[in-house]
């Protein structure tokens, strides 16, 4: 089945070594470690958006905010994946791909749509907190392989639901085909 996903923008991450490489973990993080206003200015006004609107995924299209981030990363010394982002949020939309750099498919996430972006994928199945979906298989970066897997998890996922048999968090989920732009 094809996934007819929108092109929203990107994430950039602190690059951690792990098995996981999903939407969840260290992302924007200039806003609590650079000295520099900017970067926490420009995501507070323009990166920030789904905590108040459900058509928004916290992905930026700026290839000027990306760029200075990348730069600024670089002078800090902070080792980054630049992730691009495929949802079925309206917005932000990225038109045109601006940065240049092998493309890589990584999988498919189901994760929240800003702020922690936590991610289901790694902590009910990776994290084996729910014990059946102990036997679910992975691709090498800790995510799906295909939407059809994806959504075959989440059909799972809402059964155990209506069962009661998990407790599952609640949040703002959504399905994520992420890409890394190599630079």
């Amino acid at each position: 089945m094809k996934d007819n996903l929108n092109c929203n923008g990107y994430i950039i991450q602190r690059n951690e070594v792990s098995y996981y490489k999903g939407i969840e973990g260290d992302n924007w993080y200039l806003n609590y470690c650079s000295d520099n206003n900017f970067f926490e200015d420009y995501y507070s006004k323009e990166i920030d958006k789904a905590w108040e609107n459900i058509d928004y995924i916290d992905c930026c299209t700026n290839m000027e905010y990306i760029h200075r981030y990348i730069e600024e990363s670089k002078k800090m010394c902070i080792p980054i994946r630049l992730l691009l982002c495929y949802t079925s949020k309206k917005f932000p939309v990225l038109n045109d791909e601006c940065i240049k750099g092998k493309k890589i498919f990584l999988g498919y996430d189901y994760a929240d749509s800003g702020g922690s972006y936590y991610s289901s994928v790694l902590n009910d199945v990776i994290s084996k907190r729910i014990p059946e979906f102990k036997n679910i298989s992975l691709n090498k970066n800790g995510l799906f392989d295909s939407y059809d897997e994806i959504m075959e998890y989440l059909k799972a996922r809402r059964m155990l639901a209506d069962k009661k048999k998990c407790d599952f968090d609640a949040g703002d989920f959504i399905v994520y085909r992420v890409e890394e732009i190599i630079l």
